[in-house]
């Protein structure tokens, strides 16, 4: 049987692409050792624009914009600069540029002009070593070390020491756990945390927190805090997986980096990059060494772990205990495939799509 797969391994090779939002210079070389916090590569990208309505400002409604302009999209136009030109009866009515700026596009009557531009950096998000540099856009950084696939999150990238605030993946952070040992570092959690616990941490400048679950009314935070938050098993009120959480304290006083996305929650067209949590190796000179990883993963079997992700045990791991060769009767009536899973102290059926295979 093969299932979906989620990774939480502490030794695999990681390789992660760092790229421009638009091209740009590229700072460092292939073969380069990098820090999580280098500065790989920057562009500038528009910010702030100005419409000028040229037929308005000529008082004419048909014009011919090869006869009255004057620049050309593309160039570049100083303050109070002459653009457009054009005869009206005896008259001569001019268009000059309100202020200094850079010809983004021209209409049938109008012209776009780009004001201002904002300097727009990536870093490497993880240390390790520049692996490729992909032509002006971005480049590849590769290590070896702790990958965990989060379910969901919120603020974006965050990179610092992990420092564990909890005894157990059932405890929720609490507020009384926040104070200024806090400052710059990724807290690790228990099962949630809540929305004044989050402030508490803004305002010690924590930069991230790791939890197993998260209230989906934490993304709509108004003012939206500062803290990223990664949550390891979804929404709700799920504590962290045991397996996990294990992991993650092997992991404490180490760099770890953080991803908080929830990648069926996005803005645009494009799908967000998935949530994740990273702690790579101390980069060395030469190259990195890696648990090699198979293209595909290994099917399920017995011994093999798994984590449930919907039903009743809905975020806990396990392991597989026995596959049985017949349908199951489930207690809604239902026959179906699945697994005899052991949860902790207890043995219990679960079906396939009720599954996750940890690779």
């Amino acid at each position: 049987m093969q299932l979906p797969v989620t990774t939480v391994n502490t030794n695999r090779k990681l390789s992660i692409q760092r790229m421009l939002p638009a091209p740009g210079e590229i700072l460092v070389e292939p073969g380069q050792t990098v820090e999580a916090l280098t500065v790989v590569a920057r562009t500038e990208i528009p910010s702030r624009y100005r419409m000028i309505d040229l037929a308005r400002q000529l008082g004419q409604t048909n014009i011919d914009l090869a006869e009255v302009l004057r620049v050309a999209q593309g160039d570049s136009v100083a303050a109070n600069e002459l653009v457009a030109v054009a005869k009206v009866g005896f008259l001569q009515r001019s268009v000059r540029t309100p202020v200094a700026g850079y010809v983004a596009a021209i209409g049938p009557t109008w012209l776009l002009l780009e004001t201002e531009r904002t300097t727009s950096e990536i870093q490497a998000f993880i240390s390790g070593k520049v692996a490729r540099i992909l032509g002006n856009r971005g480049v590849v950084i590769e290590n070896s070390g702790a990958m965990i696939e989060a379910a969901c999150g919120f603020g974006g990238e965050a990179v610092g020491r992990l420092k564990r605030m909890v005894n157990s993946p059932f405890e929720p952070l609490s507020i009384e756990a926040i104070n200024e040992e806090v400052s710059d570092s990724i807290i690790l959690g228990g099962q949630t945390v809540d929305e004044e616990t989050l402030r508490e941490a803004e305002k010690w400048k924590t930069r991230g927190i790791i939890v197993g679950s998260i209230d989906a009314a934490l993304l709509e935070l108004d003012p939206p805090t500062k803290v990223r938050v990664v949550a390891t098993e979804g929404f709700g009120n799920i504590p962290m997986s045991a397996y996990t959480f294990g992991i993650l304290t092997s992991l404490s006083r180490r760099e770890v980096s953080i991803r908080g996305r929830s990648p069926h929650i996005t803005s645009g067209s494009q799908p967000a990059d998935p949530p994740l949590i990273l702690a790579a190796a101390p980069p060395k000179k030469g190259s990195y060494t890696a648990t090699s990883q198979p293209d595909k993963p290994n099917p399920v079997t017995e011994g093999s772990r798994v984590r449930a992700i919907q039903g009743p045990y809905l975020g806990h791991s396990g392991t597989i205990a026995s596959i049985p060769t017949e349908p199951q009767v489930m207690e809604t009536g239902i026959l179906a495939l699945g697994a005899q899973v052991k949860f902790h102290n207890e043995i219990v059926f679960v079906p396939w799509a009720n599954l996750k295979q940890i690779d």
